[in-house]
């Protein structure tokens, strides 16, 4: 009797364990247009948010430059002659103070408006409070190679 209730013991103990370590779990990917060939990419068009979204406006812009792609923003349908087109989504909400709760990016072809990529992040159900210039430097890295030629 003693042994079945250790290893019952044991065994919610493992279980309760398991959910609790995956609710800490952060989750990324990048899912890529099969139609999408490999290019070399020097010019982007960033759709900027503005008003509570200029932080993530600007690392998202910064990480581009990094990556030797020149940047122009604006608005929506203003891309000129950029390669690629870059929209972002950003979710924050409170807990003590403000936290990314996810961030997606997807780029365009300029000329066909041809989805290629989109990369994502989300933070973990029992959340951290990552640094957002950090996430979005991983998502960006991840997504361009998938797209470009290095």
């Amino acid at each position: 009797m003693k042994s079945t209730l250790t290893v019952c013991g044991r065994v919610g103990f493992l279980v309760a364990s398991a959910f609790a370590l995956s609710a800490c779990v952060t989750s990324s990917g990048v899912v890529v247009n099969p139609s999408a060939q490999r290019a070399v990419y020097k010019t982007a068009y960033v759709v900027v948010h503005g008003k509570d979204s200029q932080d993530m406006d600007a690392h998202l812009q910064r990480e581009l430059l990094r990556h030797g792609i020149a940047v122009s923003v604006g608005p929506e349908g203003s891309a000129g002659t950029a390669q690629l087109i870059v929209r972002y989504s950003d979710d924050w909400r409170w807990d003590i103070k403000m936290y990314l709760r996810s961030f997606d990016v997807m780029v365009f072809d300029a000329k066909t408006n041809t989805l290629l990529a989109t990369g994502s992040w989300e933070n973990s159900a029992l959340h951290g409070f990552y640094n957002e210039d950090k996430v979005v430097a991983n998502v960006v890295d991840q997504t361009l190679s998938k797209i470009s030629v290095q």
